[in-house]
């Protein structure tokens, strides 16, 4: 019995010591079937190296840009000075027009041609375009319409540079039997220019508001109406807009862009970037006026200047007759500094007295006609604008100055 207690005693001390050994090393047999076994398991991905990484500075300026950045970015997009070009030169309309010009060498010198013989208006409708911050695709709209010739006359009557129809002068420009400004660059770049902005102020879009130059506000209307849309280009697709019309307004993108992008294209065109910014005095337009209430010839006070009557009419093309209207206020356009000397002028010359209106039947001539008015030819001649050899054509109003 001794013995028996004995032994139990020493089991059980052995069970103290040994169990927690035991435990240990079943916990760390347990840890080990719990690891994933590495051959099984996906490559790592490799870290990347410090410097491959950009600079976290180069981020943040490309990325978090300053809100009054991302506005000035945002402006600079929206006043482009060509939107038409950057919105519609890949048109297939444009490209055929572009292709047309650039098929053939003799169509790309005629518009080389056109553009250099316009350089003399072309600053100042330029400079006009960029300050009424229109497109600058209209600089090109007199190339279309009348090749920038001042005097250019359609078939149906549309008169100068901005090929204005008598009636569609109102209330853009004054036309009566003494005054035509059609014939006035200065005065018909205004007036085209105001026109343009009318038309887009009805229609909200520049296509149409160039379409309705060409066709008229009223046919523009009435396509929309037909074609129940606002697009020029569906509307061209659905026919409702006339043949003219529709080669009209991509004609003009298309000569715009070759005149901008020349160097593109591998033209060559002038763009009179330089002496756009020489110039300064014609591209702003800028004269000395002087006006009058009565009427003066213009030869007589070219001839009492002492310049040349050429000059003087071709600054004042408006003046049809020769003369300044007899019952309005005109003012007259001198160069500059010549203001003075143009007032001096006036208050010494007699105005024109002309009680009387001829018409020319055969057999007239200026000398018979002053003879039996009691007049001088010169004095016709001032009175109407002509020259002393001039032939008079059968029907002609001559206006007959008093003794």
């Amino acid at each position: 019995m001794k013995r028996l207690k004995t032994f139990a005693l020493l089991t059980g001390l052995f069970c103290l010591f040994t169990f927690p050994l035991y435990a240990e090393e079943l916990n760390e047999e347990n840890q080990l079937a719990e690891e994933p076994d590495e051959k099984n398991q996906p490559a790592e991905e490799p870290v990347l190296e410090t410097e491959e990484l950009p600079p976290l500075q180069e981020e943040t300026e490309t990325e978090d840009l300053e809100p009054e950045n991302q506005l000035e970015s945002l402006e600079k997009k929206e006043t482009s000075l060509y939107p038409l070009i950057d919105a519609y030169k890949d048109r297939p309309e444009v490209e055929a027009w572009r292709k047309y010009y650039l098929s053939n060498e003799k169509r790309v010198k005629l518009l080389h041609d056109i553009l250099e013989n316009a350089m003399e208006y072309r600053l100042y409708v330029r400079k006009t375009v960029q300050d009424r911050q229109v497109p600058g695709e209209l600089e090109y709209l007199p190339v279309v319409e009348s090749g920038y010739k001042t005097s250019a006359k359609s078939q149906s009557g549309a008169l100068g540079m901005w090929q204005f129809m008598e009636n569609s002068v109102y209330p853009f420009l004054t036309l009566n039997e003494y005054v035509d400004e059609r014939l006035d660059p200065w005065k018909s770049t205004e007036g085209g220019l105001s026109k343009l902005q009318d038309n887009y102020k009805t229609f909200g879009d520049w296509l149409l508001a160039i379409g309705s130059y060409n066709c008229g506000v009223g046919a523009m209307n009435k396509a929309i109406r037909r074609g129940e849309s606002r697009d020029f280009w569906e509307l061209c697709d659905k026919g409702v807009i006339s043949r003219q019309t529709k080669d009209y307004v991509p004609k003009l993108i298309a000569i715009a862009d070759l005149a901008v992008n020349y160097k593109s294209y591998e033209i060559d065109l002038p763009d009179h970037t330089e002496e756009y910014e020489l110039l300064v005095t014609e591209r702003d337009g800028l004269f000395d006026y002087v006006t009058v209430k009565k009427p003066y010839a213009i030869s007589a006070m070219a001839r009492d200047m002492r310049m040349d009557e050429r000059q003087l009419k071709k600054l004042n093309p408006a003046l049809t007759k020769g003369f300044t209207p007899p019952a309005t206020k005109y003012s007259i356009r001198v160069p500059v500094g010549m203001k003075s000397t143009l007032e001096e002028v006036i208050s010494k010359l007699e105005p024109i007295e002309f009680p009387f209106q001829y018409k020319v039947v055969a057999g007239d001539s200026l000398w018979s006609i002053s003879r039996k008015f009691g007049t001088t030819v010169q004095a016709i001649c001032d009175t109407n604008g002509i020259q002393e050899n001039a032939i008079l054509k059968i029907g002609k109003i001559l206006y007959i100055p008093g003794k």
